[in-house]
């Protein structure tokens, strides 16, 4: 690897620390750098765009000595990126707030129009009827176990006493979702962009202006940013509002845009209880959480 790196890079490795499974620390009488291993060689599409269009809020890419930017190690491949430390004692609210800023400014500066075929809409509506139905035989499952207890415990009285909450969240998914298919059946064409799809507060470097770990970019509608970071609960309770005022004040939604995003935040998280009933409560008041913050977004999300 260190031969690679000096003949690819020009760089003479001293050392490396193991940061993830696929991310090094690397450190070079040159100074620090980051290596990560990657899947997908359409990187290097990304980053042409990225470059291309002048982008300001990645972190700068460094290309190998063939002007490439993925370099080949054995059967894998990986880049390398100047090595950026963390700014942990920025507090997550400003984070977020940034995150949102940076992806208003990626989305707005990519929006392109994309003809799409005929049934394109319709397996599009397939696939979100099908996740719905899915949850809902998830959480009726949990909700037939726990009332059949005899003893329930202080998670169980949770879901059950807010299982119609969950039950309206669902329902009202599959109701904008007729909405959106109503609305789209003469459309021809979607508005795409890059989003980043990599939520992370740890990608998050302010004091830098940028976001680093950026090979899971894709080109996408926008609103898949939104929906991606919402659904995985992230451990930070945060409110919708801090969306609203970093990034929709920017950024303008279509209609169909408007309501498929409406549609997908009911489309509920799955949560999976286990043995751990403290666990169990925390996941459950995320959820809880999550449902007041659907009831507030749903308002504020209202179609002209």
């Amino acid at each position: 690897m260190n031969e690679i790196i000096k003949n690819s890079y020009s760089l003479h490795v001293i050392g490396y620390i193991k940061v993830t499974k696929k991310v090094f620390k690397v450190k070079c009488q040159e100074g620090f750098f980051s290596l990560k291993f990657v899947d997908d060689t359409s990187l290097t599409v990304v980053i042409d765009h990225i470059e291309s269009l002048h982008l300001k809020c990645f972190v700068p890419i460094i290309r190998n000595c063939n002007k490439q930017i993925l370099t080949n190690y054995q059967d894998k491949k990986f880049y390398m990126c100047p090595w950026l430390n963390d700014d942990n004692v920025i507090i997550k609210e400003l984070k977020l707030k940034f995150y949102y800023e940076c992806l208003s400014y990626l989305h707005a500066t990519t929006f392109f129009n994309y003809s799409v075929a005929k049934n394109y809409f319709k397996c599009q509506i397939e696939e979100i009827n099908g996740i719905i139905h899915e949850r809902m035989v998830y959480y009726n499952e949990i909700m037939n176990n726990f009332e059949v207890l005899a003893y329930r415990s202080p998670t169980g009285w949770m879901f059950v006493l807010n299982y119609h909450r969950i039950e309206w969240c669902l329902n009202k998914a599959k109701e904008l979702l007729q909405e959106y298919e109503n609305y789209v059946c003469n459309l021809d064409t979607i508005r795409l962009c890059l989003t980043y799809n990599n939520f992370s507060y740890s990608h998050i470097l302010m004091k830098e202006n940028c976001l680093i770990s950026i090979d899971q970019i894709k080109i996408n509608l926008c609103i898949y940013d939104i929906y991606n970071m919402y659904q995985k609960i992230p451990e930070l309770i945060f409110d919708f509002d801090v969306i609203l005022d970093s990034y929709f004040c920017k950024i303008k939604l279509l209609k169909e845009e408007r309501l498929l995003l409406q549609c997908l935040l009911h489309v509920i998280p799955i949560i999976e209880l286990g043995n751990d009933e403290v666990n169990n409560i925390i996941l459950m008041s995320r959820l809880l959480y999550y449902l007041d913050s659907i009831s507030s977004l749903n308002k504020k999300l209202s179609i002209d």
